[in-house]
């Protein structure tokens, strides 16, 4: 019997536990070859296991409510800033690459200055605080050339723009850790106290249960540890495939 990884989400702790809990609940109910004594110790441990099981939920409903809705919202703004800033130095590199020779002559650093060809990973906080950084070196170093170099102004205005917008959104994306952190802190809270209960209600049941009983208890997971294997709901984000 394995148990669920640590590492997994609230959802799929709640899911675990869940078929632990009704795996219980249908021993009482369909069991017929459990004693007295036994229904006795598992209806107790029935009592012990809900509150637990509820208590994540609770924790975990709030908490995927703020990742769907301010969370995704301010990626998605981020990802349009993204794409802004792109597009104001790809536009700048196809106008000013006409004047790369005297640019190399007048800039230090040459043409390669203005542009930065870091690959840059949007996932990260440092990688959208680094395109901010980037358009703006950029849009300084268009400003610095001289007026015989005709489009540099607009160029720079639209890389400070797009450098700005993102960096309103970075900041409200840190802005809104401030929010997630209680939540997922109450979220972690609830899979510690879970994960103490189960651990201690087998160590109860050994003394009425074989542990073949007890391992019956837990539903099987995925290779990996990190989900509830179920072939039938794929689409559950809180169960996966039986190989994955």
């Amino acid at each position: 019997m394995r148990k669920l990884s640590r590492a997994a989400s609230g959802a799929r702790h709640v899911r675990w536990s869940s078929e632990i809990l009704r795996t219980m609940c249908a021993h009482l109910d369909i069991n017929d070859r459990l004693s007295e004594t036994q229904k006795k110790a598992l209806a107790a441990e029935v009592e012990t296991l809900k509150p637990r099981v509820e208590g994540l939920e609770s924790a975990v409903a709030p908490y995927r409510a703020f990742v769907e809705r301010a969370h995704l919202d301010i990626r998605a703004r981020q990802r349009v800033a993204n794409f802004l800033c792109d597009e104001a130095q790809r536009a700048a590199d196809g106008a000013m690459r006409p004047h790369r020779k005297d640019i190399d002559t007048i800039l230090p650093g040459g043409f390669g200055a203005i542009l930065a060809k870091t690959s840059l990973s949007r996932v990260l906080r440092a990688g959208h605080a680094k395109t901010v950084e980037h358009a703006e070196r950029a849009a300084s170093a268009l400003r610095s050339l001289p007026a015989k170099i005709p489009g540099t102004g607009p160029l720079a205005d639209t890389l400070d723009q797009a450098a700005n917008l993102l960096r309103t959104f970075n900041k409200a994306a840190d802005a809104l850790e401030e929010q997630r952190t209680p939540l997922r802190a109450a979220v972690n809270k609830g899979i510690f106290d879970l994960r103490e209960a189960l651990d201690q209600i087998d160590g109860r049941l050994r003394t009425h249960f074989s542990q073949d009983f007890i391992d019956s208890l837990y539903p099987e997971l995925n290779k990996s540890g990190s989900a509830v294997a179920d072939e039938d709901d794929e689409d559950d984000d809180a169960s996966a495939p039986p190989e994955g």
